[in-house]
């Protein structure tokens, strides 16, 4: 099974650049200050759905996260779309998800 986890690209890196142990032990409120963005509840109800980045032209970027999940899923899953956002250096993600880009700067 595959699970679709869509980010955007786009130009949110902190002025310094995101570390791999910056972005997994930074307290999730700093981490989403560094880039950027903020979590928004969304009503998705697929259990397939993971959470997806929003990049208006404007604004803070947006991470959409379904409600429900666990703190430990949610901040997983948060981190590894921070890490996607910035072009942190991370380790592939499992297999088990299927991290997708959609769009791009215009």
């Amino acid at each position: 099974m595959s699970t679709t986890v869509p980010t955007r690209t786009c130009e949110n890196s902190p002025a310094t650049p995101l570390t791999v142990d910056r972005l997994l032990s930074a307290p999730l409120p700093e981490l989403l200050a560094e880039v950027g963005a903020e979590i928004v509840d969304t009503n998705v109800s697929d259990p397939k759905f993971l959470g997806q980045v929003v990049k208006p032209r404007t604004g803070a970027t947006l991470l959409a996260m379904p409600t429900g999940r666990s703190a430990f899923e949610r901040d997983t899953v948060v981190r590894i779309l921070v890490a996607k956002l910035t072009g942190a250096p991370l380790r592939s993600v499992p297999a088990s998800l299927d991290v997708r880009t959609y769009g791009g700067a215009k």
